[in-house]
């Protein structure tokens, strides 16, 4: 495929929708394991947006044949990040709608989300959770991706 027909945003969609399908497992797991109830180990899950958005650079840097710019590391960062979000998000009204409603409630009830948390504003703060981190681990990322010197290996 020549260089030039690679879209950044492309491989942050193909990225973020399989981020937002790792997120979704991990929730299913939790729910399997009897562990949804504890809100705070659902941020674990941050560790697949990060290992996401890296390989989505790397990736989009190996087929350009080595050349990134810095906005287009950020825009893969922030497009994989709301992709997976969004993903997840649908998942979460979808699950909460349909399957068990008490799971809002547990997130109102724990100390990290308001009282008042409706479906709408939940699906809002989901988005809002996987955008922003993704725009801050792809700042970080790039500090290493962005230099010439960086060689990449054949497959990450």
């Amino acid at each position: 495929m020549a260089s030039e027909n690679i879209s950044y945003i492309n491989i942050s969609i193909k990225y973020g929708v399989l981020v937002g399908i790792a997120h979704i497992v991990y929730f299913i797991l939790m729910g399997v394991f009897g562990l949804q109830h504890i809100i705070e180990l659902s941020f674990i899950s941050a560790v697949f947006l990060i290992v996401g958005i890296v390989k989505a650079i790397a990736n989009f840097k190996r087929l350009k044949g080595g050349e990134i710019s810095y906005f287009q590391g950020l825009g893969i960062g922030v497009i994989t990040g709301l992709v997976s979000s969004i993903v997840l998000a649908v998942f979460l009204v979808i699950y909460i709608s349909l399957i068990d409603a008490s799971y809002l409630q547990n997130l109102q009830a724990s100390a990290l989300f308001p009282d008042g948390l409706s479906l709408l504003a939940l699906f809002a703060l989901t988005i809002v959770y996987g955008t922003w981190p993704g725009f801050f681990i792809a700042f970080i990322a790039m500090q290493w991706y962005k230099r010439r010197d960086h060689t990449m290996p054949e497959r990450i």
